[in-house]
């Protein structure tokens, strides 16, 4: 095993800003700073974006398996973040008005399209390959598909409930794990998807890049300035599909309206389709939960931390706190839960022991149907010159002739 060293570190880094600036031409400074600490403590992580800085911290040490990689998209994230936040800026976020509370209805542009594009420069800088792309795109469509949440709160609502969902600590017992989701991912799959769908209206000539530069040079670049002390003016959300529209000759409307500020399932099918691409939907090893998150925090022992709605859990009177100390009978632990769920099968009633305060109660589990399903962006055999063209083209930041 390689262990990852402060110099591969720094080559990397240059990487990730090479193809940044590769798509969005030189910035307007001299200098930028990385300040990156590896806390070592297990629970310790940030990254804040600054004007020609940024202040990542990471929870392991450098040469611990997943915590180089997590830097580095860290990285790549907060540096794109030179062009889209801190100088391409929602509205909301400069001038200040600290009179009235600072909401804005486009964090899904401004932190989910970001999250897009970490990703996306992580392969054109050769850091991924494109196999290890596509799969973390995959595992970001299962976590928004699987999310009860999905469907009753839009990527616009997500942006306005930050100060209640980003890293908010809830002293409270809350619903939000059945109601609500992040603008991270779900911004995430709306800007890789508005992206292939640009890229295949357009036959490759136009993308999501060229939207964002535009929206940099109208927005930042050109404007007159909204106050003396910060250069440009804010958009809001109708700016981008304006844009969005002009560049591909395509009206977006619909989809602003459908898949941004609704709540319908993104258009999966049809982005995947330009570039000989699908999405396929597959039954998980483990295909039960039974409407249980288990709380991951709490080391040393098997607490619930929330039950989703008309789930098998929920049926059985499954509160959020309960401890699970047997499951058929047979003590379980944290490590094989959801496989010792999944020996059973629909219709089966299990029965499970919880602790609740000082009693022990005991209840059962009534299975459905699976509950689980994995998501995996895959080759269609069928693809076409054409289409395998538009793909190496998204995936190395290039337009096709």
């Amino acid at each position: 095993m390689i262990i990852p060293s402060q110099f591969s570190l720094f080559r990397d880094i240059e990487k990730i800003v090479r193809a940044e600036t590769a798509m969005w031409g030189p910035p307007e400074f001299e200098a930028y700073t990385f300040l990156i600490h590896f806390a070592a403590d297990d629970h310790s992580g940030d990254g804040m974006e600054h004007l020609t800085s940024t202040q990542i911290i990471e929870p392991g040490a450098l040469g611990e398996p997943g915590v180089y990689g997590s830097a580095l998209g860290t990285v790549a994230h907060e540096f794109f973040h030179v062009w889209n936040v801190k100088r391409l800026r929602p509205l909301e976020l400069g001038p200040w008005d600290f009179t009235r509370p600072v909401s804005t209805r486009s964090l899904w542009i401004a932190e989910g399209v970001t999250n897009y594009y970490g990703h996306v420069m992580l392969r054109r800088a050769g850091i991924w390959d494109d196999t290890q792309f596509l799969r973390r795109e995959s595992e970001t469509i299962t976590g928004i598909e699987n999310a009860p949440g999905s469907r009753l709160m839009s990527a616009e609502n997500s942006s306005l409930s930050a100060p209640f969902l980003d890293d908010a600590p809830h002293a409270q017992r809350t619903n939000l794990a059945n109601t609500a989701i992040s603008y991270y991912p779900k911004g995430e799959l709306i800007g890789m998807v508005l992206d292939l769908i640009i890229r295949g209206r357009t036959d490759g000539k136009s993308s999501l890049d060229e939207v964002m530069r535009r929206m940099y040079d109208e927005f930042y670049l050109k404007s007159p300035n909204a106050t003396y002390y910060l250069r440009g003016r804010g958009y809001i959300p109708e700016d981008l599909q304006r844009v969005a529209s002009q560049v591909s000759g395509y009206d977006f409307t619909y989809f602003f309206s459908h898949y941004v500020r609704d709540v319908e399932p993104l258009p999966f099918d049809e982005a995947f389709a330009y570039l000989g691409l699908r999405l396929v939907r597959e039954q998980a090893r483990e295909p039960y939960d039974a409407g249980i998150t288990l709380d991951w925090e709490d080391k040393a022992s098997l607490r619930i931390k929330s039950v989703r709605n008309y789930s098998p859990a929920e049926d059985a009177g499954l509160q959020e706190g309960d401890e699970i100390l047997k499951l058929g009978g047979k003590n379980i632990k944290r490590e094989n839960w959801l496989v010792a769920l999944s020996r059973y099968k629909q219709d089966d009633r299990v029965p499970l022991f919880v602790k609740r305060d000082r009693r022990t109660i005991q209840t059962t589990l009534k299975l459905g149907a699976p509950e689980r399903f994995e998501f995996q962006i895959q080759e269609k055999m069928d693809a076409t010159p054409q289409q395998k063209a538009l793909r190496e083209a998204w995936l190395k930041g290039r337009m096709t002739n």
